[in-house]
């Protein structure tokens, strides 16, 4: 899925603001966002910068449909559904 491009190391961040496709117009100018620690991110719901996902199969699906957010759509739902298990026990 790519995720480790951006979400590495100890925290599962790199630190760097990205493009991630989940800009809207209204955010213009501003469409690159912080790359969010990994680290108990069930905690912080809803997620994306505007807290459109309100789960974090909403970030991996809807809130990525220009694959920047991951290359996720080739995904079963059930690999979805274990994906979002495995991040959300970090």
């Amino acid at each position: 899925m790519g995720c480790y491009r951006c979400h590495h190391g100890s925290y599962y961040t790199d630190q760097i603001l990205h493009d991630v496709g989940t800009a809207v117009p209204k955010d213009t100018p501003h469409t690159n966002w912080d790359t969010p620690t990994l680290i108990e991110v069930w905690r912080t719901a809803p997620y994306l910068h505007d807290g459109s996902a309100a789960t974090i199969v909403d970030v991996l699906t809807t809130g990525n449909q220009k694959q920047k957010h991951g290359h996720t759509k080739h995904l079963s739902n059930e690999e979805l559904e274990a994906l979002a298990e495995y991040v959300l026990s970090l």
